[in-house]
């Protein structure tokens, strides 16, 4: 559960949804224009799935199984992992405590957490947190190496937070949007200490039992399909490890049902929760709201939400006169296709591949890194395909369009190799992403720089956007960086007043006569001033 919707990343994330132009419309029902779906696709999807329009239910189907190896068939009542749908109940929580006085929207996170050393603690608001603008970085998906060596093991409220003070930011608060799983880690813990109760049991008195969601709670590890939980499988049918809820709480934590989603959905979308509650949540800034997004396909408007965690997908939406929800276990990837059916619009024509030998194949071989994703992905080859595998996550294969070209199709996914330069280019959803080959980049060449140079440099440099300090210090004839809070890092001159620390894209350029500098990061520039 995307944001950053991600190729291979569908944890705790959004679970990305295609777009489409308004084509042909196809003229069944839509009954019979889902059956038709799955019995063209019949390995694509496992789980349940409900349909209303207008309020009234149009189709429901379960297909496959809760527990593949026992033959246990899924069906209406079975419990899914929910992913990120979590964060729409969440921000209800959250909402309804600011319009009982017990928090403002606008508390700084320092308020909460006054010993934590999280970076922008006095800038960083509750609402922040909400709209995905707080700037701190996603402790799943930015720190993702780091996440899969401890989400399958239970998390106290201490590691969580020292997690994400150590993880750093992105960007300065409320200047932009990025999907960001740490926001409502935090928000869990600011709703249980204004409420003086667990996160479970005001999930249970203001929303569970009031609407009889008696399929709906916190995840439990370890998943007992005995009763009635649905475990998690990749694409090829292996069963995938489980989260510890801990691990991720009002981020991604949640188990539910399609009817007991719709229930919560409609409850929601009818001012149920009252006092406004819904319009704030829709309520949209750079596409995005308080636990609910705009979701237009084509033609069509609609909003709501998405997850996918380790295998489980989920998607909850109102779009026209349609709301639709699906919980799957099975690593699913084709819900474009899926919604073409869903409304009725005809489907892309089916890609064209080609079969390309052997040895041309071996050439994209190869592990491959990308720093602004901070992802490995190895690439690997059968007699007549390339497989794909990112770091803790499915290996999926990949069809040749020419030699250098290569998709996943069912997840939206384009890589054109370079051979000449070690890389290839991930397309997905709009976005592109350049992974380069382990091992085959060229060294940067570093200037020498005598110590009296590099003493000019030194100071204290402080950024009020950041909220943090930054101390620049000769150590044994080299220059190094240290930021408020974070190990010291070294840096190489590039030229006289400039340096960098390329791991982490850092580049510094001093401004010795203004007492300056200027930090460049992934894309971003921050001024530091000299105290």
């Amino acid at each position: 559960m995307t944001t950053f919707k991600s190729f291979a990343m569908a944890l705790v994330c959004a679970l990305a949804l295609g777009s489409c132009s308004q084509a042909q419309q196809q003229p069944q029902s839509v009954s019979e224009r889902v059956d038709k779906y799955f019995a063209e696709n019949p390995d694509k999807f496992m789980g349940s799935i409900e349909i209303q329009e207008n309020g009234t239910t149009v189709y429901q189907k379960s297909l496959g199984y809760a527990d593949i190896e026992n033959k246990i068939a899924v069906n209406a009542d079975t419990k899914f992992r929910i992913g990120s749908i979590t964060k729409t109940f969440m921000s209800v929580l959250v909402l309804k405590a600011a319009q009982e006085g017990k928090l403002s929207l606008t508390d700084p996170l320092s308020k909460y957490f006054p010993e934590a050393q999280i970076p922008n603690a006095e800038q960083i608001t509750v609402d922040m947190l909400l709209y995905h603008r707080s700037g701190l970085r996603d402790v799943v998906n930015d720190k993702f190496d780091e996440f899969v060596t401890y989400y399958t093991k239970p998390q106290t409220r201490a590691q969580m937070i020292e997690r994400i003070a150590k993880a750093g930011t992105n960007f300065a608060p409320d200047s932009t949007f990025r999907y960001c799983n740490s926001g409502f880690i935090l928000l869990t813990y600011i709703i249980e200490d204004v409420c003086g109760k667990s996160y479970d049991e005001l999930l249970n008195e203001q929303i569970i039992k009031p609407l009889q969601l008696s399929h709906t709670g916190v995840c439990t590890t370890p998943i007992n399909s005995n009763e009635g939980f649905a475990q998690s499988f990749s694409i090829s049918g292996e069963r995938l490890e489980e989260f510890d809820p801990s691990a991720v709480l009002g981020a991604g934590a949640m188990y539910s049902t399609p009817g007991d989603l719709l229930k919560f959905f409609n409850a929601l979308t009818s001012g149920y929760f009252g006092n406004g509650i819904f319009e704030q949540m829709k309520d949209f800034k750079d596409n995005w709201g308080r636990g609910l997004f705009p979701m237009d396909y084509g033609d069509y408007k609609g909003f709501g939400h998405t997850g996918g965690i380790h295998g489980f997908a989920a998607v909850m939406m109102k779009i026209d006169d349609k709301t639709i929800v699906f919980c799957s276990n099975s690593s699913f990837s084709d819900a474009t296709n899926l919604m073409n059916a869903i409304l009725g619009i005809a489907p892309e024509p089916k890609p064209q591949y080609i079969t390309l030998p052997t040895e041309q194949l071996k050439k994209c071989e190869g592990k491959y890194t990308c720093e602004q994703l901070k992802m490995d992905v190895e690439i690997t080859s059968t007699d007549t395909k390339l497989v794909a595998q990112a770091t803790g996550q499915p290996s999926f294969p990949l069809d040749a369009i020419s030699e250098t070209e290569f998709e996943f199709k069912a997840a939206g996914v384009k890589m054109v190799f370079d051979l000449a330069k070690h890389t290839f280019t991930l397309h997905q959803h709009g976005g592109e992403f350049i992974f380069k080959k382990t091992g085959e980049e060229e060294k940067p060449q570093y200037q020498a720089a005598n110590t009296e140079q590099l003493k000019k440099y030194e100071g204290v440099y402080h950024s009020n956007a950041l909220g943090m300090d930054i101390t620049v210090a000769v150590k044994d004839g080299q220059l190094t960086g240290q930021a408020t809070g974070q190990p010291s890092f070294p840096l190489n001159a590039t030229a006289e007043n400039e340096f960098e620390f390329k791991p982490a894209g850092i580049v510094i350029r001093f401004d010795v006569d203004n007492n300056k500098l200027t930090l460049r990061q992934r894309g971003m520039e921050f001024e530091l001033l000299k105290k």
